[in-house]
This record gives C-alpha cells, sequence and structure tokens, in this order.
C-alpha cells in the first residue's frame, strides 16, 4: 500500500517538474524593448533607494537637449545608473538610453588646481562621460581632461536631487 502511494507521489512530482520545466522553455529569448526598459527601470529604482541622485538638461546639437539621470551609489560598489534622453529626438518623440556600471574617481590638476571627476563608461571606449565635481550639490561635464568643453557661459550641470 505505501508502495503504490510512493509511486503516485513521485509521479505527482514528476509532472510538476516536467510542467515547470515546459513553462521556463516556452519563455521568449530575446528582450522586447518595453520588457529591457522595464528591466531597466527595475535596476535604476533600486538603485535609486542607496544613492545620491542628480539631474539637469544639457544643450543638444540636434533638439532641445538631453536629460541626464545620474545615480551614484553610496556604497563599496562604486556602481553607478545613468538615463539619457534625448528629448524630441526621433519626429518628436523623446529617445531614451540606459546605462549602468562603475563609476571612476579623477584627481587632476587644471590650471593649478586639483580637481576631482568621476568617470563613467558607458560601453565603448569613446563612449565615455565625465563629471567635475564642482561643489556638495553639483556636477558638470567636461571633457577628459576635466576642462570644460564649450566656452560662452553655457553650462553642462547636473543639480543634486533629494
Amino acid at each position: 500500500m505505501y508502495n503504490k502511494i510512493n509511486k503516485r507521489m513521485m509521479k505527482k512530482a514528476f509532472m510538476a517538474l516536467a510542467a515547470c520545466a515546459l513553462i521556463a522553455s516556452c519563455q521568449q529569448k530575446g528582450k522586447t524593448e518595453a520588457n529591457a526598459e522595464n528591466a531597466d527601470s527595475v535596476a535604476v529604482d533600486s538603485m535609486v533607494s542607496d544613492s545620491v541622485r542628480y539631474e539637469g538638461v544639457v544643450p543638444a546639437a540636434d533638439g532641445p537637449g538631453i536629460r541626464y539621470e545620474l545615480a551614484l551609489a553610496n556604497d563599496s560598489t562604486d556602481g553607478f545608473s545613468l538615463v539619457m534622453t534625448y528629448l524630441e529626438a526621433e519626429n518628436g518623440k523623446d529617445k531614451v538610453f540606459y546605462y549602468t556600471g562603475k563609476k571612476e574617481d579623477v584627481k587632476k590638476t587644471v590650471d593649478g588646481a586639483e580637481k576631482m571627476a568621476y568617470k563613467l563608461n558607458l560601453g565603448k571606449k569613446e563612449d565615455t562621460e565625465y563629471f567635475l565635481l564642482l561643489n556638495d550639490s553639483t556636477l558638470r561635464m567636461v571633457n577628459e581632461d576635466l576642462k570644460e568643453g564649450v566656452a560662452g557661459g553655457t553650462k553642462y550641470d547636473l543639480k543634486l536631487k533629494k
């Protein structure tokens, strides 16, 4: 009698395991744009809770600007999450790019003064952003020499968001 019960339980367990495997194998392999955005927003949301956030809109050559939303981790991971939104980029609609990675602290002497900045690698070597730490509440986008790229008063600043 116990042998029949054990066989039935084993059959049920095997069928449940097979059903789970079937469901898992039928999942979509590729990410759609919407799924990728949802996954990225979850990563951004989880980082925002334990990070310092900066935001700002900087000028763009082909549109009204690029909105930067930067979260820097407050822990030993030195992680960052960056959302760049090109305003009205495609037929009047915004185009959004998501980046995550590890920030590097950069210190250089510029015009006789010691400067501190963050280097963010966005993927390829040429896709690197530098943000100069101006004060407790402002980061300024600069070039790799930690100098402002554009003269004439246009500031590429991100402000601390609380």
